[in-house]
């Protein structure tokens, strides 16, 4: 009787150090790997590519270009070169669309420190988004903004001292400044969104 009161402890005991051993490595099969930052960003270059052919969105497919070309990334199913022309061909005559495209063919004179900085975002309704760019000194800064269409987007240029050096206020989403900076240093880049609902926005600095 002691035997068999022995040998049941022993197998439950058994059961359950393999229940909690088999649990765990569930647990650690289940367990999410991190994603590497180079596929994130090409994720993101097919989504935006999907977004500027959908919906004929110039500015899309320059962003989409841009990772590409920041990450080199070389595939027949994405190119950089064809986003761009077909982003000139929905640009249609829009000048703004049409330096933005430029730009990013071509390559400007550095300003900011570093490579050149680009965000493909969203602002959300009466909101602000900033950035922080190093520009140096006596080089020629431009910051553009390229948003959908959705709302007006104003750019404010702010320097360390919290100092406005420069704004573009037009009423559109279409916004651009340039100003040669006195010093090298940190810069505060602000994008206003004056309408109560989202935009999607393309920032790009030289």
């Amino acid at each position: 009787m002691k035997k068999l009161v022995l040998l049941t402890a022993l197998f439950c005991f058994g059961l359950t150090t393999f229940a909690q051993d088999y649990k765990n490595e569930e647990q650690k099969d289940t367990t999410a790997k991190p994603i590497p930052a180079a596929v994130e960003n090409l994720r993101l270059a097919f989504e935006l590519q999907r977004y500027g052919y959908e919906h004929k969105n110039a500015v899309s497919l320059v962003a989409a270009a841009q990772i590409l070309n920041q990450n080199g990334f070389e595939l027949d199913e994405i190119d950089a070169e064809k986003l761009l022309e077909d982003a000139r061909t929905f640009a249609k005559d829009n000048p703004h669309l049409l330096a933005l495209i430029d730009m990013s063919d071509t390559g400007p004179v550095r300003g900011a420190i570093g490579e050149e900085k680009y965000s493909f975002d969203m602002v959300s309704g009466n909101s602000t988004d900033t950035y922080k760019v190093k520009f140096k000194e006596n080089k020629k800064a431009i910051v553009q903004v390229k948003g959908v269409g959705l709302t007006d987007l104003d750019l404010y240029i702010y320097d360390k001292n919290g100092h406005l050096i420069t704004s573009d206020t037009s009423d559109s989403d279409n916004c651009e400044c340039t100003w040669i900076p006195k010093w090298t240093g940190e810069f505060t880049i602000r994008i206003k969104n004056r309408g109560g609902m989202y935009n999607l926005y393309y920032m790009q600095t030289n």
